[in-house]
């Protein structure tokens, strides 16, 4: 799977502030298109489920621990995240990608900052698939319109060399494989920003309707590699999350 499980990942994270409930669980699914050559929109469903404590919580796919109470004006927290942005080069039509290594999703450790609608949070692998780190800032503010609640936002993210290679980048190895068809790329650090929408409809009292739409782009380094095409990833998700 590629881009389709970092957007999908996204929202479920995004559920947790949304959700004021101690558990939640639910089904999510999105749909995205990829940044890389030949391949095509990628669809996904995920369970979710949820937990937040006053101080620990999960909601996949993070589990972490604040060190001020949930409701703090402002908050830092620390944990482990699932790190989905990954690539299967055989979800390619092209025959020299195809003979490329996967380019795995990774668990990061992160430590994060919150102070009322803006969030920072800087993560590293742990996992030992990239050995990077990205450090990210955000922001979205929830308006409510009738039953509905809209939650614009707006995200900057800095992915160093390493991560960034790990996805965008060809060996030498991987170049020899396809007899130079894809010539061998160290991709350098890049950037991305990232502005949606989603909207939280109640259908019950415990059962919450939720839409998501985004767009990411990738600053054009990106381009430089022999395996991208876009810098621009729209995505959009449908989810049913049932708390209590």
């Amino acid at each position: 799977m590629d881009m389709i499980k970092k957007a999908f990942l996204g929202l479920l994270i995004s559920i947790s502030p949304i959700v004021e409930a101690s558990s939640s669980v639910g089904v999510v699914g999105a749909t995205s298109e990829s940044v890389y050559k030949e391949t095509s929109n990628r669809s996904t469903s995920l369970p979710n489920i949820g937990y937040q404590g006053d101080h620990f919580y999960l909601q996949l796919p993070e589990v972490g621990y604040r060190f001020l109470p949930r409701q703090s004006a402002q908050n830092v927290s620390v944990g482990i995240s699932y790190e989905g942005l990954s690539f299967d080069p055989s979800d390619s039509s092209n025959a020299d990608i195809q003979q490329l290594d996967e380019r795995d999703p990774s668990i990061m450790a992160f430590a994060s900052y919150q102070f009322g609608i803006l969030s920072t949070k800087v993560a590293q692998d742990i996992s030992g698939k990239h050995d990077g780190y990205y450090a990210q800032v955000g922001v979205g503010y929830p308006i409510p319109i009738g039953s509905w609640r809209i939650i614009p936002s707006l995200s900057y993210r800095h992915m160093d060399s390493k991560m960034s290679n790990h996805l965008f980048g060809i060996s030498e190895s991987e170049s020899i494989r396809t007899g130079n068809a894809i010539a061998a790329y160290d991709s350098g650090a890049i950037s991305q920003i990232k502005y949606g929408v989603r909207a939280i409809y109640p259908l019950t009292p415990n059962a919450n309707l939720i839409l998501g739409i985004s767009q990411t782009k990738f600053d054009d380094d990106i381009l430089k590699s022999p395996i991208v095409e876009d810098n621009t990833v729209t995505a959009g998700s449908v989810g049913f999350i049932f708390s209590f």
